[in-house]
């Protein structure tokens, strides 16, 4: 509301005796005082809305429609994860030799052990199966499980797989399907008297090498892949 004009005073004239009755007539007289706590009131209320509505408009602009967070302000998890581990054990070096027919004797075998690595997330071992006599083609199995410590996390599996992938990175050739293998591949060897192949089944990896009669010799590598595929279709199936 806009203020009026200026009140106007009219002349000045002496109060009527006392005991006059009633009151001056218009225009004699100072103007009667006019209260200011009404405005005062009208000011301290007009501020409560004013910084409610304030406030009111700060937390709709904080918050959606339920009273939730923004989700795009909202922290993000950190927590890994991926497939569950599929695999807690490895098999037997006896399960894999018996679906390979003419291997050479099989060495005894050390059995599950430790190995090494440099990934905090998971628990590593090995276990080593090796056919093996004189002057004839001898075969070895390496197979390591990857074991998560966090459940649910992928990292077990995610070993398993780099190992294979850096093998096709270093000039591999793709299997493309090879028993229950989630991905296998013939290894690039320098030795020009052994052959390999490598694969990844599950948090499990595996590779096969198979040495011709004559280590230091050269071997038909035709002949020593098909061996070698044998033998590691036997362990993919012995993994199960």
């Amino acid at each position: 509301m806009q203020p009026g004009p200026p009140y106007q005073q009219g002349p000045q004239q002496p109060y009527p005796p006392q005991g006059y009755p009633g009151y001056p007539p218009p225009g004699y007289g100072p103007p009667p005082k006019k209260s200011n706590t009404g405005l005062i009131v009208g000011l301290v209320i007009g501020a409560v809305v004013v910084l409610g509505g304030g406030g009111v408009g700060a937390f709709l602009m904080l918050s959606d429609d339920s009273g939730s967070s923004s989700s795009s302000g909202a922290p993000t998890s950190s927590k890994k994860t991926g497939p569950p581990d599929r695999y807690t054990t490895m098999p037997a070096c006896q399960k894999i030799g018996s679906g390979v027919r003419n291997l050479p004797p099989l060495e005894p075998p050390k059995g599950e052990e430790p190995a090494s690595t440099s990934n905090n997330e998971i628990t590593y071992t090995r276990s080593f199966c090796t056919w093996r006599e004189p002057n004839a083609p001898s075969a070895m199995v390496g197979m390591y499980l990857s074991k998560s410590k966090e459940p649910g996390s992928g990292a077990g599996e995610g070993w398993a797989k780099a190992s294979v992938e850096n093998a096709v990175n270093d000039g591999g050739v793709l299997i493309p399907t090879m028993a229950k293998a989630t991905k296998a591949v013939y290894a690039k060897l320098d030795s020009s008297s052994q052959c390999q192949i490598k694969f990844y089944q599950g948090n499990v990896e595996a590779e096969v090498i198979v040495t011709g009669p004559d280590p230091s010799g050269t071997v038909n590598q035709t002949v020593c892949k098909e061996n070698a595929l044998k033998v590691a279709k036997a362990t993919s199936e012995a993994i199960g």
